[in-house]
């Protein structure tokens, strides 16, 4: 990172009167470089990505942190603040000194994600679409969750493994038989505000021990979307389940439905990482179709 593009960030960000101290390439992957940045004014956790890459990004990742947010149920990571310079998109969030978690933890981020779900809306779906990942999520308004779910998550990202070759004619003919299951297999709730990309990584702990989410792709879904990931990676420890089923109950067998959740984070992964997550994709399709 350039020392005079981090200032002119900072300034037009924090302020003009803010005297930048040093900052630490703390991660980085394909899409954003991630910073520690200390100043007079504070320490700031800082993504960077070409503007160009992804286009408002972190706009869309500011708004569902805010609506998150505004519910009061879940804790979130505060943007401080969103600017561009020379090509560059820079978002300040604020700096989380990691704590030893308290002891209640799991149960208090159960409790917590279930009064979020009750967090209702007319429609699946969202005021705009995001990204998961690099992946642009569709959030076209629909009543049904399984038509949702079809139209919004499943479909286009079929469509492009198609493109990019990375599913064949079998497979399309397979998916085809695979929606109609999809279609009838979700028992019928009202729409869930949802974290949507909860997995392990996107849960800290705050200064006082308590859970923090962070990098959400928020929507108005099912809400076993959120319980079906935070399975998939990593571990969430049982008091976290026992305490989100006795605050809001699911649904009966949704342990069976959880496969069919994650075939839109499998499908996800494949577009983009590429053929080595195709296993992963035929194995839950092959699964439930013949």
């Amino acid at each position: 990172m350039n020392n005079k593009l981090l200032q002119l960030a900072v300034e037009k960000v924090i302020g003009r009167s803010t005297q930048m101290y040093s900052f630490h390439h703390i991660g980085g992957g394909e899409i954003n470089q991630s910073y520690k940045v200390i100043t007079n004014q504070g320490v700031f956790f800082l993504k960077v990505h070409d503007l160009d890459r992804y286009p408002k990004m972190f706009e869309k990742e500011n708004y569902a942190l805010q609506v998150l947010a505004k519910t009061q149920t879940v804790e979130v990571t505060k943007c401080m603040g969103i600017c561009i310079e020379e090509g560059q998109e820079f978002m300040f969030l604020e700096y989380i000194e990691s704590a030893p978690m308290q002891a209640n933890f799991w149960s208090l981020l159960g409790e917590n994600l279930a009064s979020l779900h009750m967090q209702t809306s007319r429609y699946f779906g969202f005021q705009e679409d995001n990204y998961l990942g690099s992946i642009i999520q569709l959030n076209n308004r629909i009543s049904n969750w399984g038509q949702f779910y079809i139209k919004n998550r499943l479909l286009p990202n079929v469509r492009k493994a198609n493109e990019n070759q990375f599913l064949d004619a079998a497979h399309l003919r397979k998916f085809e038989k695979y929606f109609k299951i999809v279609e009838v297999l979700f028992p019928e709730e009202e729409p869930a505000l949802v974290h949507g990309n909860l997995w392990k990584e996107h849960v800290m702990a705050g200064g006082d021990g308590n859970p923090v989410l962070c990098n959400p792709s928020a929507y108005f879904g099912h809400r076993e979307m959120d319980i079906a990931l935070s399975r998939s990676v990593g571990t969430f420890n049982k008091e976290f389940y026992e305490a989100y089923h006795s605050t809001y109950p699911l649904q009966e067998d949704w342990e069976v439905r959880v496969d069919f959740c994650l075939m839109y984070y499998a499908l996800v992964n494949l577009n983009t990482y590429g053929i080595p997550y195709l296993p992963s994709v035929e194995d839950k399709l092959n699964k439930w179709v013949k």
